[in-house]
């Protein structure tokens, strides 16, 4: 194997803004934004994993940037989106957030009501852990708090001109350093826990 290259690395700009998780949820269902381009993995996250993303957002904590491949850019070469109906933009990687983005405004979880102040909340469910809430139990209030409040650090590249480049992007976003095992977290969490 060998890491040479036939010429030096150009360097990709990727322009980072914040955009509402609700907007992005949105473009994904759509199908302006393709979470599921033949590179990516599949739904993998766990609920706790989806819920604790949610309190990330509610926080106002950094929850990893979501990096999308512009296929309307000039140097696309690859089925045109506009003739084929896929997403002009692909998620190269952040797909388990946009995923959550999709369920959390579609419903499909809740969270402790407890997280809200109680002018937020209208609908609760019970549960072993007490109250709580899906979006569409929040109240206009809450509703309005969690589209302003909840965003993601989103990145674009217009440097891919096929999917292959995208995967390759994809690779490299991914292939890097160790992941976390559940050990690590398990010993995050117990001292997070006040726990030695």
């Amino acid at each position: 194997m060998t890491r040479q290259t036939a010429a030096p690395f150009d360097h990709v700009s990727l322009n980072p803004s914040y955009q509402s998780a609700r907007w992005l949820a949105r473009r994904v269902v759509e199908g302006e934004i393709d979470a599921n381009p033949s590179y990516q993995r599949g739904s993998v996250w766990t609920e706790d994993q989806r819920i604790a993303l949610v309190q990330t957002w509610m926080r106002g904590l950094p929850a990893g940037v979501v990096i999308l491949a512009d296929r309307g850019n000039g140097a696309w070469i690859g089925d045109d989106p506009w003739q084929t109906g896929q997403g002009m933009w692909a998620v190269v990687d952040g797909k388990q957030r946009l995923t959550t983005a999709v369920m959390w405004f579609g419903s499909e979880f809740a969270i402790p009501a407890s997280w809200l102040p109680g002018d937020h909340v209208d609908v609760t469910e019970d549960t072993d852990d007490g109250p709580y809430v899906r979006h569409n139990g929040l109240a206009p209030k809450g509703q309005r708090f969690m589209e302003r409040y909840c965003s993601l650090l989103v990145a674009e590249t217009k440097d891919c001109a096929t999917e292959a480049d995208e995967a390759a992007f994809y690779l490299l976003v991914n292939g890097g350093g160790t992941p976390q095992t559940d050990a690590d977290m398990a010993k995050a969490r117990r001292v997070a826990e006040g726990q030695p």
